[in-house]
């Protein structure tokens, strides 16, 4: 009788603990519960596409062969040829590549709604530290922009979206003009300049699907996670796909991308990788993209609170009015309900309203 009373005193005390714990840290405990239950979509990896070309594995430059793209044409329709759409891969810097799950959930629905799609490599932290990647990724706009007439899409408006290390590259590969980063030289470029030719990399319209744009704010204890309520364990957990390892000794992948830690950088180091910088330095000068961000409020990977900081400074831009915020209620990072019919639908409205717009 005695030991049962201990045990279910024990209990009572267990149950208590527990409420206190979820009591404390509700906001974390609905965040995971939402990411356990995530509801997934179909995606068929081996679909043989119809509606027109298919290249895959084009190389955009030559200094590695991580620089190539696949490019989806459909067939033109209405006597025009389809607008670009430019599509960047996440995958924490280190992961991932043209074909991940997200980027086809995006040119399997754009392609079949008449854009020309192309999904982007570029080379990882392993192989090349920042600014690498994004180099990558604007000459590899470029060499769409001047190989337009060949595959047949129009390039005079470019639209670019990126998911989470993507993200972030599309954000900087937007905000950022025709003087910045242009290091890598495109397959073709030689000829373009022997011509008098100038090829921008300029976007148009900016899709920033849940962006790490605060590279040094993602793992600090006492920023957006301590504001959002959500523990480093749950986070730790979380980001457990993260291989430690790959890192040579770096705190964390953003650290390892730029080859220095964040409490160690000067703020013009800061500065020099911060797409928000080029944001307030470029927006209404040499640059103009309609900006839309799209994040779940359960994402445990990159807290909500960057793209509603984001959003904020854009609006704020001369040029910002074009700026929408769609947070998701009850996502998480990179789920699938993000990629769903209705979601997809917004951002092709969005994108088209404002490729339109000034025509």
């Amino acid at each position: 009788m005695k030991a049962g009373k201990i045990a279910a005193t024990a209990a009572g005390v267990v149950a208590a603990a527990a409420a206190i714990v979820i009591g404390a840290n509700h906001r974390a405990v609905h965040m995971v519960f939402k990411n356990l239950t995530v509801k997934k979509l179909s995606l068929d990896e081996d679909m043989e596409w119809m509606g027109g070309s298919a290249y895959e594995k084009i190389p955009y430059a030559k200094d590695t062969e991580s620089q190539y793209l696949d490019l989806y044409v459909p067939e033109e329709s209405f006597a025009e040829k389809p607008p670009l759409f430019v599509m960047i891969h996440g995958g924490g810097f280190i992961y991932g590549d043209s074909q991940t799950r997200q980027p086809m959930f995006m040119y399997q629905y754009f392609r079949d709604h008449g854009y020309a799609c192309a999904t982007l490599n570029y080379r990882l932290a392993q192989e090349e530290p920042f600014p690498g990647g994004l180099e990558d990724v604007k000459a590899a706009v470029r060499f769409l922009r001047s190989h337009a007439d060949e595959y047949g899409f129009d390039a005079s408006k470019i639209a670019v979206w990126g998911e989470s290390a993507g993200g972030y590259l599309a954000c900087a590969e937007a905000f950022t003009d025709d003087t910045e980063f242009m290091g890598v030289r495109y397959i073709g470029q030689d000829e373009d300049e022997a011509a008098g030719r100038t090829i921008s990399a300029k976007a148009d319209v900016l899709i920033d699907y849940y962006g790490a744009v605060d590279l040094g704010e993602i793992w600090t204890g006492d920023g957006d996670w301590k504001t959002l309520g959500v523990p480093q364990i749950v986070t730790d957990i979380a980001n457990g796909w993260l291989d430690g390892k790959m890192l040579e000794g770096f705190s964390s992948v953003e650290s390892y991308w730029l080859r220095k830690e964040f409490t160690d950088m000067t703020p013009e180091e800061k500065e020099w990788s911060d797409p928000k910088y080029y944001a307030r330095k470029n927006m209404g000068k040499t640059v103009d993209p309609a900006v839309m961000i799209v994040h779940g409020d359960c994402d445990i990977t990159v807290p909500y609170l960057q793209s509603t900081r984001l959003a904020e400074l854009v609006e704020s831009l001369p040029g910002g009015e074009r700026t929408k915020l769609l947070l998701v209620p009850g996502e998480g990072h990179a789920t699938d309900m993000l990629y769903s019919e209705e979601i997809l639908g917004q951002v092709d409205q969005f994108i088209r309203g404002n490729m339109e717009a000034g025509d």
